[in-house]
């Protein structure tokens, strides 16, 4: 998507305040969902809705005071634009869902510059999240290219997958230690945390995280277990097919290692095309199946990068703690290294791990 649509001024009819506007922020923030890691469970949502209308973008969107940020967002590379040019803005103002057939020919979006540049929305269909007391806190919306209207059974579906939103935005299920790590950061703080590309923790917040883990299977005397992962041969997909695709990659990368793990578990892009994963709770057995499930999930299905079909494996280096062991978070990482290390010098595609 071309960021420079989120400074352009253009003539279109921006959209409305709310009169519960400051209701609706406070509820908003109460949330504490502004700024913090994608989550398998919303991702989830967003990729049925996709194949459901058969578009090429789902997001949650949640409608910040000048902002909208998608807690999960397919088929876009970026994670939030300014409420201005929102289209769910629009849609929040209403209680059915907000079907615009051409965006082209709306009076309100036909100069919108989503609409006239990339991603070139054309259709577009959001129905409203709400807080328990009723306020609207963003949509649930799947966006196409080509104009086209819904059925009534349509609309009911985009209901129903807004409901499952909705349900999913007050169920807690991040470990203690993540939600700790969010609660105890304002939104400067945790947007200063979250990698821009993956929507996954960056290094300095996943290794904070693995620090309280450390300190946490400590106390409580639980095996704690990191998994380092590599896309095996990154240079050949940077160099002959570009960054934009090597970016599209990585985003799919991290998304598919989400929807492997455990809820509590955390995911961090540690550099480059490497990840690292935490694993509390999870002697060194546990760790290895799960890390060869990781390596399958990656490894598995080609990735679209563009109008490539890109193949792509990862090597996967494990460290296990166990209880009655003094613990370093930094030396477990050390040994995760090694261990993937090795897996790459076996050939690569493969699991190595140690405690």
């Amino acid at each position: 998507m071309d960021t420079r649509l989120l400074d352009s001024p253009h003539a279109m009819i921006e959209p409305p305040i709310p009169e519960d506007e400051t209701r609706r922020l406070s509820a908003l923030r109460a949330l504490r969902l502004l700024d913090t890691p994608a989550e398998e469970r919303f991702d989830r949502i967003t990729r049925t809705a996709r194949r459901l209308f058969g578009v090429p973008i789902a997001l949650i969107s949640l409608v910040d005071h000048d902002r909208q940020w998608f807690k999960s967002c397919q088929g876009l590379g970026i994670n939030e634009t300014q409420r201005s040019i929102s289209f769910c803005a629009h849609a929040i103002l209403q209680s059915a869902p907000l079907v615009v057939a051409d965006a082209a020919a709306d009076a309100r979006f036909h100069d919108n510059p989503v609409v006239i540049r990339d991603p070139n929305v054309r259709f577009y269909a959001g129905c409203p999240i709400h807080s328990p007391d009723g306020a609207k806190l963003g949509t649930l919306c799947v966006i196409g290219r080509e104009p086209r209207t819904l059925t009534l059974d349509e609309v009911c579906a985009l209901q129903d997958l807004a409901a499952w939103a909705e349900s999913e935005l007050f169920r807690v299920c991040l470990s203690e230690t993540q939600l700790t790590l969010i609660q105890e950061r304002d939104d400067l703080r945790r947007r200063a945390m979250i990698d821009a590309l993956t929507q996954v923790w960056n290094r300095g917040a996943i290794m904070e995280v693995l620090r309280a883990e450390a300190a946490r299977a400590s106390r409580q005397a639980h095996p704690l277990s990191v998994a380092m992962v590599d896309a095996d041969g990154f240079k050949l997909i940077n160099d002959p097919h570009g960054h934009q695709a090597g970016d599209a990659v990585l985003r799919e990368m991290a998304q598919r290692l989400r929807g492997t793990l455990r809820p509590y578990d955390a995911v961090g892009r540690y550099g480059g095309e490497e990840f690292l994963v935490i694993l509390p709770q999870c002697g060194s057995g546990a760790a290895k199946v799960l890390a060869e499930r990781m390596r399958e999930t990656v490894s598995a299905v080609s990735y679209a990068a563009g109008k490539q079909n890109l193949a792509v494996t990862a090597s996967v280096g494990v460290a296990t703690w166990e209880p009655g062991r003094s613990l370093d978070p930094d030396e477990l990482v050390g040994i995760a290294d090694a261990a993937l290390y090795r897996a790459k010098s076996a050939g690569r595609n493969r699991v190595e791990s140690a405690t």
